[in-house]
């Protein structure tokens, strides 16, 4: 393998395939309807990770979207970072005492500020918004009613 290959990602995607294929494999343990989304989530993780590794070992290596930062972006990307991460740690805390639609709403909704890079026209955050609760029921519908997982009853549904 030369330098141009991307090792890293290579040994993280074959992590993460033996991970969807040990998955797989174990949804067989489980009823048929409990079966559905394990086996759905490993497959897509195994066959994604394969696709990224052969991709890897034939050269891609994808480019940067921006060219060097100035610290002044870097200290702002740092800031999304770490909204990104107090926001996902505050919606696994409260998702059992609140419920997952707020809980998922609120956080949506504060992820999709937080990745704004510029004031949008009302109209536009409207669509955003409208698009970010779109996206929350059928998420809530999909687990709720089609897949039957069992949801936490918090405080609101």
């Amino acid at each position: 393998m030369t330098s141009d290959r991307d090792i890293g990602g290579v040994i993280g995607s074959l992590f993460f395939f033996f991970i969807g294929v040990g998955v797989f494999a174990m949804s067989f343990e489980m009823s048929r309807m409990a079966a559905m989304f394990p086996r759905t989530v490993g497959a897509a993780l195994a066959i994604l990770s394969a696709i990224y590794v052969v991709a890897a070992l034939r050269g891609y290596r994808g480019e940067a979207v921006e060219a060097t930062p100035s610290a002044s972006e870097q200290a702002e990307g740092l800031g999304r970072r770490l909204t990104l991460l107090a926001v996902m740690i505050g919606w696994a805390l409260l998702f059992p005492l609140v419920g997952m639609f707020v809980t998922s709403l609120t956080a949506c909704v504060i992820l999709m500020f937080t990745g704004l890079f510029e004031r949008i026209p009302a109209q536009r955050l409207a669509l955003y918004l409208g698009a970010v609760l779109g996206m929350v029921v059928s998420f809530y519908l999909l687990m709720s009613k089609l897949l039957h997982i069992p949801m936490p009853r918090g405080i609101f549904f």
